[in-house]
């Protein structure tokens, strides 16, 4: 293993499907001072690559492509990965002259995938186009009229368009009609909100099954025929309950069992997910984002407090990332659901020890290493390494649970 995992986080990337195709790969060095979070990317780029010398790029990313930040010292000596899962991201900003132009010409003759990263048209990098597969456009960063006249002179050259810094749905919208065929951002964590527009049957009925949830009195008898209601919902939950996940002895043959023998708590959570997974206009992707976080949320509390005081993390992990499911702002929908006082204020104002591990998830997946409290994971005796641990054992955990869950059926 290496000396020290870096700081590690994916960002998906989509088709016009909004199918995942690839991830990029956004890291740190996991020992650095503090105080330098803010210098180049040539020595994290550098840890990650060296990293994943060691550790199988498969566990970050599965069957997908990686696009791996490269500064000019790497594109000269790439490391040793499948080339056709790994996308050499060429970092803007970096001299182009005949060093630079000979090395992408190499990568090319060994069929390495390139994509130029923050690409903005200039007489000099004008010279990298013939080089590049991929060219990607900051949508935040260049104005509209600017991203019209970079696609015009880019489409017909035969490459493929990334939008990046996708923060909106009307943004996506945008993009797509304007001719992008990849799209990477944060929109995916963000309400489609469209006034005016009524709550669908299936979204309400959801809903209401999340409230019934959040009922600390509700009787266990209730829950069993709420469950009971939906077919699909019963079986998909029989199944994870029986799954190797769960390792139980015998097998599990009611719902009444299943929540017997795992509790109430841990029932509720998986009927969160499962419930929110069924809402068929959102793409796979949100679903392993929301476990992803939730299960983070539940390692850190782990990590800090002993399982025993970690059952409210995984709650506040997943309802945090509501609002993207059901396109409605979240303070409303969590009054709607009537949550405790304490779960409701960490997730709107990341306040108590379950807000604050909130906060530090979501800055942890957006590669914000900066933001995070680490006074905060110290005092829990947490470091920086088993940080990145965690992370990687949540995205090991995540890609079980979709696939004992059935997430991705409705997709195929």
């Amino acid at each position: 293993m290496p000396d020290s995992l870096p700081l590690l986080a994916r960002q998906p990337i989509f088709n016009t499907q909004m199918k995942v195709v690839a991830y990029e790969l956004l890291c740190r060095s996991s020992h650095i001072n503090r105080a330098d979070f803010s210098n180049g990317d040539a020595a994290s780029s550098q840890v990650l690559l060296n990293a994943f010398t060691e550790l199988s790029i498969n566990k970050v990313v599965g069957k997908h492509r990686a696009f791996i930040n490269f500064t000019r010292n790497l594109l000269q000596s790439p490391p040793p990965f499948d080339r056709n899962q790994l996308v050499v991201e060429v970092l803007e900003g970096q001299k182009v002259d005949g060093a630079m132009l000979h090395a992408l010409k190499v990568l090319r003759e060994h069929n390495y995938t390139i994509a130029l990263d923050d690409f903005i048209l200039t007489p000099e990098t004008e010279h990298l186009i013939p080089y590049a597969d991929i060219i990607k456009l900051d949508v935040l960063q260049l104005s509209t009229n600017d991203v019209l006249l970079h696609i015009q002179y880019l489409k017909p050259l035969g490459v493929q368009l990334l939008a990046e810094k996708v923060e909106t749905y009307e943004m996506l919208e945008f993009c797509k009609s304007a001719g992008f065929d990849l799209f990477q951002g944060y929109f995916l964590a963000r309400p489609q909100i469209i006034s005016g527009r009524k709550m669908s049957d299936n979204k309400q009925s959801v809903l209401q099954l999340l409230a019934a949830l959040q009922d600390l009195d509700v009787p266990v008898e209730t829950i069993e025929k709420m469950l009971a209601r939906d077919a699909v919902l019963s079986f998909k939950l029989l199944r994870l309950v029986n799954s190797a996940a769960f390792g139980l002895a015998r097998k599990v043959d009611s719902l009444k069992q299943a929540i017997m023998l795992l509790g109430l708590i841990k029932i509720k959570n998986w009927v969160n997910i499962l419930a929110m997974s069924n809402l068929g206009d959102k793409p796979h992707e949100l679903s392993v984002s929301a476990l992803t976080r939730a299960r983070m949320c539940e390692l850190i509390a782990i990590a800090g407090e002993g399982k025993t005081r970690a059952d409210g993390y995984f709650t506040v992990g997943l309802l945090s990332t509501l609002d993207a499911f059901m396109d409605v702002p979240l303070t409303a929908l969590l009054d709607s659901i009537s949550l405790s006082k304490h779960i409701n204020d960490a997730i709107l104002s990341h306040t108590g020890s379950e807000g604050k591990v909130l906060k530090i998830t979501t800055h942890y997946e957006k590669g914000e290493w900066e933001k995070i409290d680490w006074d905060y994971l110290e005092e829990k005796g947490i470091n920086a390494e088993q940080l990145a641990q965690i992370y990687m054992d949540t995205l090991t955990w995540v890609d079980k649970t979709v696939n004992d869950l059935g997430l991705g059926e409705k997709n195929k």
